[in-house]
Parts: C-alpha cells; sequence; structure tokens
C-alpha cells in the first residue's frame, strides 16, 4: 500500500505539473491524433472526480471516532489524480476542438482550479484537518465543482441550460412592419439551433453569431457567406451536407434545422445577407421577405393590420395538401392567409387544383406559373373570392377561360405574360374593384391599345416590360417560348425578347453565345436530336444579356416501370416514375425534382414489356460545386433480355467541373452499339473524394439525377 501511495503521488505531482505547462503554452501545443483521443475522453471521465470529490470533502463532516484515516487518505489521492486527468482531458479537447469564447474560458479556469484545489486538499491534508479551516475549504470546493459543472453544461447543451426550465419567459413575436433583417429574422434560428456552439460565451471555430461583428468577420475557415450567392457560401455548404459528415452544421447531436429555416438562411443570404436593414425595406417580391414573413407576427393594427373575416384551416388539412409539387404557406404568424404555389408541370392536374377547395377561403395567393392551366380550371379558381393575388404567366388560358376570374372582387394583382390575353378581355379585366397591377408581358395587345385602356383606368397599373430611358445598363435574358424540354417528334424552338432591334445569338452545343461569331436567331430553331440551347441578346448601347438556357431531349422509349434498386437520401427521395415524368429538374434541387445519393452508388432499372432497341442512354444530372454537387464519378449501363443475365452496354465519366464553376443541369449521354433489351441497368456513382481545391475536399460529393431517357 506505502509503494503504490508514493507511485500515486509522483503521478499527481507530474501530472499537475504537465497540466500547468499545457496550460501556459496551449496556444503553441500541437495536439497529435493519438492525443485528441485522449481528449475527446474528458465528457466520459470527468463523472468520477465529481463523485470523488464530493465522498472525500463528506469525510470531513463525518465524527472524528469514524474516521479511517488511511483508507480516506487512499480516497483524497484517487480524487485529486482524477480530477487532474480530467483537467488536462479538457485542455487538450479544447485545444483540438479549435473552440473560444468566454464560457469556454470560464469552464477551463473552474476545472484547472478543481484540479489545483484537489492537489492542496491532498497534500496539505493535516492542515485542512482542522473543522474550522478544512469544512468551509470543501464547502468553497464544492460550489467550485457546481460552477465548472454549469458552464460545461452550458458548452454542450447551450447557454443558461441549467435555469432553462424556470425561465418560462417568451420572447413576443415581433410584427412584420417592425422587424430588422438580422435581429429579428435570422438571429432568432442562430439562438435556437446555433448558439450552443458559435455564442459569445462558446465560439468554436472561432465563429461568433451573435451579433453583426461576429457574422461579418466569419471563423477560422473563412467568412460565413458570399451575399448574393448561397451556392458558394460556407453556411450553406455545412448546412447541407450530410448528417453523418463532421462538418455538418449543426452537428447530428444537436437540434437540425428544419426546412423552412433552412429556405430563410439560403433566400436571405441570396437577397443580399443585410443586416441592418428592416424587412420592408427588401422588395415585397424579394423571396427571403415572402420566406420571413412565416416566422413574424403580422402587421400591427397601428401599421394598417390586414385583418381577414374568415377563419384559420386545420394545420392538419394544410400538412395534408403540401407536397414538394404543390407548396402552402401561412402568411405570417397567426394569420389564417395561406400562399400556394405549384411546381414541376408534369404533377400538376385539375384534380391537384380541386383538392385546395377546402382552403378556399384562406388562400390569398395563387401562383400557377408555367402550368398546363386549361380554361374549364380557372373555375376552380373563381371560388377563392378572397383571393388578391394570382399569378397565371406562360399558362395555356384563353379568354373564354378567363371570364371565370371576373368575379374575383378582392383581386389586386394578377400575371397574365406570355398567356392568349386580348384586348376584349384587357378591358373587362381591369374594371375590378380592388385591382392595382397586371402583368401582361409578351402578350399580343399592342402598346397603342395598352396607352388607351391606361388612360382610361388610371387606378391600375398596366405593366408590360422594360422601357427605354437611354440608360446605359444590360440587356434581359430572351425568353424561349417552347417549354418542352423533352420531344417525340421534330419540334420548334421560339425565343423572343421584350425589346425591338435586338439580336439574338444562339448555341446549341452548351457553349456560350458571343455577339459576332455565334448563328442569329432570325426564325424558329427546328431539332431532331438533343441538345442544350444558350441564347443571348445583343443591341447597340446596351451590355449583352446573360445566357438563357433549355435543354431539350427527344423522347425514348417509355419504360413500363421503373425500380430504384438503391434508396436515395432521406433529403432527395421520391418514387421511381419521377426519372420518367418529363419533367426536368432545375438548378433549384430543393423543389423535388431531384433523386440524391452520396454513400451509396444510384442504381436504376428500367422495364420494358415488349423488347426495344436502344443504343444510348441519357441522364440529367446536377452539377452546384458549392453545394457539394457533382456529376458522378462514372455511369454504366447494363442491358439485357432478362433481369439477372445483362451485360454492360456502355461506360461514360462525366467531365468534373472547374472551381467557381455555376451551377447548371448537365444532359450526359452512354452510347453504344444498338442492343435488344427487355431490362437496362443504369448505375451512376458518386464521387468519392471532392477536388483539392473544394473547402471540403477529400470528402464524398453528391449525385442528383432528375431523368432518364432510352434511345
Amino acid at each position: 500500500m506505502h509503494t503504490l501511495k508514493k507511485i500515486g503521488e509522483g503521478i499527481l505531482t507530474a501530472g499537475i505539473i504537465f497540466l500547468l505547462f499545457i496550460l501556459v503554452f496551449q496556444n503553441r501545443l500541437h495536439v497529435p491524433p493519438w492525443l485528441q483521443v485522449v481528449g475527446r475522453m474528458h465528457p466520459m471521465f470527468l463523472h468520477f472526480p465529481i463523485v470523488l470529490l464530493l465522498l472525500s470533502f463528506f469525510t470531513f463532516w463525518l465524527p472524528e471516532k469514524s474516521q479511517n484515516k488511511e483508507w480516506f487518505n487512499l480516497l483524497r489521492l484517487v480524487a485529486s489524480l482524477s480530477a487532474m486527468v480530467t483537467a488536462v482531458m479538457g485542455i487538450l479537447l479544447s485545444l483540438e476542438d479549435g473552440r473560444s469564447g468566454v464560457t469556454l474560458q470560464w469552464h477551463k479556469w473552474a476545472g484547472v482550479s478543481i484540479a489545483v484545489i484537489s492537489y492542496l486538499f491532498y497534500s496539505f491534508h493535516h492542515f485542512f484537518s482542522k473543522k474550522i479551516i478544512g469544512r468551509p475549504f470543501t464547502l468553497i470546493a464544492s460550489l467550485c465543482i457546481v460552477v465548472a459543472g454549469h458552464f460545461g453544461a452550458s458548452l454542450t447543451h447551450g447557454e443558461n441550460y441549467l435555469l432553462a426550465p424556470v425561465n418560462t419567459e417568451e420572447k413576443k413575436a415581433v410584427s412584420i412592419d417592425e422587424a430588422i433583417v438580422f435581429s429579428d429574422v435570422v438571429k432568432p434560428i442562430f439562438e435556437k439551433k446555433c448558439f450552443s456552439c458559435h455564442g459569445a460565451g462558446i465560439m468554436k471555430g472561432g465563429l461568433m453569431l451573435e451579433d453583426s461583428a461576429g457574422i461579418e468577420a466569419g471563423g477560422k475557415t473563412g467568412p460565413l457567406f458570399t451575399a448574393g450567392d448561397p451556392d458558394a457560401s460556407l453556411l450553406m455548404h455545412r448546412i447541407l451536407l450530410p448528417g453523418d459528415d463532421k462538418k455538418h452544421m449543426p452537428p447530428i447531436s444537436k437540434p437540425a434545422l428544419a426546412d423552412d429555416e433552412v429556405a430563410l438562411l439560403r433566400a436571405w443570404i441570396k437577397s443580399g445577407a443585410w443586416i441592418n436593414k428592416k424587412l420592408t425595406d427588401v422588395p415585397e417580391k424579394d423571396s427571403f421577405r415572402i420566406v420571413a414573413a412565416k416566422f413574424l407576427a403580422p402587421s400591427g393594427k397601428e401599421s394598417n393590420q390586414i385583418v381577414y373575416d374568415f377563419p384559420a384551416a386545420d394545420d392538419k388539412k394544410i400538412n395534408a395538401l403540401n407536397n414538394n409539387y404543390r407548396v402552402i404557406e401561412p402568411q405570417g404568424i397567426g394569420s389564417p392567409a395561406l400562399s400556394v404555389h405549384f411546381y414541376g408541370k408534369y404533377a400538376y392536374s385539375k384534380k391537384s387544383l380541386e383538392e385546395l377547395l377546402p382552403l378556399k377561403q384562406q388562400i390569398i395567393q395563387l401562383s400557377l406559373a408555367r402550368m398546363p392551366v386549361k380554361d374549364d380550371e380557372l373555375a376552380i379558381v373563381g371560388q377563392m373570392v378572397n383571393l388578391d393575388e394570382l399569378n397565371l404567366n406562360y399558362t395555356d388560358i384563353t379568354d373564354k377561360g378567363l371570364g371565370q376570374l371576373l368575379q374575383l372582387k378582392k383581386l389586386k394583382q394578377l400575371s397574365l405574360s406570355g398567356t392568349a390575353i386580348d384586348k376584349q378581355f384587357l378591358e373587362k379585366i381591369v374594371k375590378l374593384p380592388s385591382l392595382r397591377s397586371i402583368y401582361i408581358w409578351n402578350t399580343k395587345i399592342g402598346s397603342n391599345e395598352v396607352a388607351k385602356i391606361q388612360n382610361k383606368f388610371k387606378q391600375v397599373s398596366i405593366e408590360t416590360g422594360y422601357k427605354d430611358d437611354g440608360t446605359m445598363m444590360a440587356l434581359s435574358p430572351p425568353m424561349i417560348q417552347s417549354t418542352t424540354c423533352i420531344f417525340d417528334r421534330d419540334t420548334q424552338i421560339v425565343v423572343k425578347h421584350p425589346f425591338k432591334g435586338v439580336d439574338i445569338r444562339y448555341t446549341l452545343d452548351d457553349t456560350e453565345p458571343d455577339s459576332i461569331k455565334s448563328p442569329l436567331y432570325k426564325s424558329p430553331i427546328v431539332i431532331k436530336n438533343n441538345i442544350t440551347l444558350k441564347a443571348r441578346a445583343f443591341k447597340k448601347g446596351w451590355y449583352g444579356s446573360t445566357s438563357a438556357e433549355a435543354i431539350y431531349i427527344k423522347k425514348g422509349s417509355k419504360p413500363d416501370s421503373i425500380e430504384l434498386a438503391s434508396k436515395p437520401d432521406e433529403k432527395y427521395k421520391g418514387p421511381g416514375k419521377l426519372l420518367d415524368d418529363r419533367d426536368i429538374g432545375d438548378v433549384n434541387f430543393g423543389n423535388g425534382q431531384w433523386l440524391g445519393y452520396t454513400k451509396n452508388d444510384a442504381v436504376f432499372y428500367l422495364y420494358f414489356n415488349k423488347a426495344v432497341q436502344v443504343e444510348s442512354v441519357l441522364l440529367t444530372i446536377l452539377k452546384s460545386t458549392g453545394s457539394h454537387i457533382f456529376p458522378p464519378s462514372s455511369l454504366e449501363v447494363w442491358g439485357g433480355m432478362e433481369k439477372n443475365h445483362c451485360k454492360q452496354l456502355g461506360q461514360l465519366h462525366p467531365k468534373m467541373p472547374a472551381k467557381d464553376e455555376p451551377p447548371s443541369v448537365v444532359p450526359e449521354q452512354v452510347t453504344f452499339a444498338s442492343t435488344p433489351v427487355k431490362y437496362l441497368k443504369i448505375i451512376a456513382k458518386p464521387i468519392k473524394s471532392l477536388p483539392q481545391w473544394h473547402s471540403s475536399k477529400g470528402k464524398p460529393g453528391w449525385t442528383l439525377v432528375s431523368e432518364v431517357v432510352a434511345n
């Protein structure tokens, strides 16, 4: 026993010296991986010294007759050793974890103090054996343990974790007209989901999210965001990483961001990542302002709050009708008003519109832009009597159906660009009592006719497009009118621009058009095969426009069924028919039009009841390097007459994107000798290691697939 005691005392003294050494030189030390493992044992080990120290303190309060001095002394030695080891582990963890902040410093110094106190308590126990000294000392030391534990809990579970249950004060929701962009809209999300690691008390990675200074300063890995470009922003990279990636934020052990919170942060960055700007100063149609309204209270009555005379709909009913192709959102906290947006024209049907009738009182905004809406379906829209904003841009409606809208007495804004509206209907619709604006870009109504109607109905703003005031500026991109992306016979593509005298140059091979060498658009472009059309507008005295882009794929042999042999990730999952719905996804990869894979290969089976002759398979894939979305490292196509006896028909290794390449949808085609098949097996292998230039180099990438076509 005596020998073990001497060894323990030597280890304790050496440990305290080592503890003080790493504390003094912590900023100059590099922690090797094996010591990182030791540091990460801190949360598991710290309970031992707490219990042992409290037991050793308790011995000082026992009657002197009942004290076993030899065993109690051994208890103090073991308690001191465990406190020293735990403190060393804690400092190693803080070095490896790259944390800073007030809370961490308090926890660190409290932990070191406990280790030193326990050392003194053991080494000078004869001095502390006097009750007048020892008992107050144990009370003070116990208080130090509680303080250290409190700060430790704050580090692990968030600020004020200990007192949170008794702190029942709720923050009052800020109204839309009073809200400041950062402090009232963005910061509350950070406060709930991020402050436990990036608050003022603890700044993991040197990042602090509590105020504008911390937001703009970023952390050790660089700026938090690139204003206007969410795909290139570190914040969105970390949020959208796979959940099991150690850089995913928040960590898998913390509450995850909800989908609407992710959408809000993305829209905030895209809008310009404003900090001290009022929300009402953000344009009404800005996506951030629209999404932010869901998190705020409606405007106060003193600020002309809109009070609706209809009740709120049942939440269960709203949730049942909500999906990736029909998004239903409230207009604000406590507001019964709803907005509805349709996405994916091949998912749209008359039934999908009829299903909204139980909510006909609550819907005040409806967007059916680019949906294949027919005239008779507008009778359904006409029943939404409280509608004040309706978007029918580029739909198939005619004057016959538009007459159904004349009963919408509360309609304030109507968008009819790219439709068959004529002068006679315009003269009728502008008489609606509440109408204040109507958009009729790219319609057959002439400017002289519009001017006459506008002069007669001055209370309504009739928007026909941009007006040339002689200022040197960039042209808007051309409008590619043919919305068909997958065609089954020779088809024509019409390209227009709202300005007169504009030259439209185009390419069909995915290259950027220029103002000299690229073909000049004069008449509709006839296409027979797969192409990627890019078009730009040029005019003397103007800067050339950015490119308008569309992918056209020739319709192939339609499979009778599709099987997803490998399960897509939960974030980007959908039915097998998604790959054959004739609707190509766009760069907004959160719209439900993509199947996503990162851990496993994407494996699909196409079944044909009767044998078909194929010589190529095309997949549309997404490329968005800022969001870790890359083309697959390889594409394989297997085929045959029996599922279990397929042979490899072809293989392709897609070209990897360059750094800072903008997001785009890319058709990747595997060609091979013409072969009769009843079964096709397609394998897309996600990139296993992101390139060296990427911020997450070495990590696996995502593969997103929208459509598969066999020809």
